[in-house]
């Protein structure tokens, strides 16, 4: 565990403030992203726990067997890291389903109470790419110049509610990419360079990809999570195109509210139409 995981990784996974993102894929190869941020390390050093709630998509995909994973680490002022693990298994009723009980998310929050914990094992973690603000500001205006060049195109799924595609537009909103890498983990990352060309596309600026030594392929399948300060946070689904080694553009296919008071919930779809 010490050589997988820095001493600093493991004291930035421990406040509850800190973002995390957790990335699991289908038996289809689908990904979907998820803010966890009750990931921490356990206190054997060995393991990593989280308080599950919430997040009925990722449990079902984790116990159906799909058990690689991908982890997005961040702080407040923008460091990162990415954790590749497989997970093990949920527990109740045990030591680790009371270390995860009497951290401040579940223990003080009458609201919040985990139906389980979820235990992986580390293979793997990036280094630190920390963020500048200089940077933030320079991939979000690039993605807004290149949304210009961009045609809109009309579909019947994907289309982003007018809530969403506002939040999407905001450089202050934090954006995070997931896929399955040819070996079946995830890779997820942080992007401040994606906004909309339209309801159902996003423009992606490419540098935090190319920077981590990531490659998009063109036809890829992507999750992306975005997080405000309401809070609010939402999911959206689509196929990757690549426009060029800098650029490239989302074709949104699904649209998910993952916060209260329904998460989970499509909200591409007229009401009526939603399963």
């Amino acid at each position: 565990m010490v050589e997988i995981l820095s001493d600093e990784l493991i004291e930035t996974m421990k406040p509850l403030e800190n973002p995390k993102f957790m990335a699991t894929k289908d038996s289809t190869g689908e990904p979907n992203i998820a803010l966890v941020m009750s990931w921490t390390v356990y206190t054997d050093g060995e393991r990593l726990v989280y308080g599950e709630f919430m997040n009925n998509k990722t449990r079902k995909n984790l116990e159906a067997g799909n058990n690689e994973l991908g982890l997005l680490v961040m702080t407040t002022d923008l460091d990162n890291w990415m954790i590749q693990a497989d997970f093990e298994s949920y527990h109740r009723n045990d030591e680790l389903y009371e270390f995860i009980a009497m951290t401040p998310l579940f223990k003080y929050n009458q609201y919040t109470r985990a139906r389980s914990v979820g235990v992986a094992h580390p293979l793997w973690s990036s280094p630190n790419y920390k963020i500048s603000k200089p940077s933030v500001l320079s991939s979000f205006v690039k993605a807004k110049l290149a949304a210009r060049k961009i045609p809109a195109v009309k579909t019947d799924e994907g289309n982003m509610p007018r809530n969403v595609l506002e939040r999407f537009n905001r450089m202050v909103a934090v954006k995070a990419i997931a896929f399955v890498e040819d070996d079946g983990y995830l890779s997820l990352f942080p992007s401040f360079g994606i906004v909309p060309v339209s309801s159902n596309r996003l423009v992606v600026h490419r540098s935090e990809e190319k920077r981590r030594g990531l490659e998009l392929k063109d036809g890829q399948r992507v999750a992306v999570s975005l997080v405000t300060l309401e809070p609010a946070a939402f999911q959206v689904k689509g196929t990757f195109r690549v426009i060029s080694d800098s650029v490239g553009v989302i074709d949104l296919d699904r649209v998910y509210a993952c916060s209260l008071p329904r998460p989970g919930v499509r909200v591409d779809l007229p009401m009526l139409e939603r399963v």
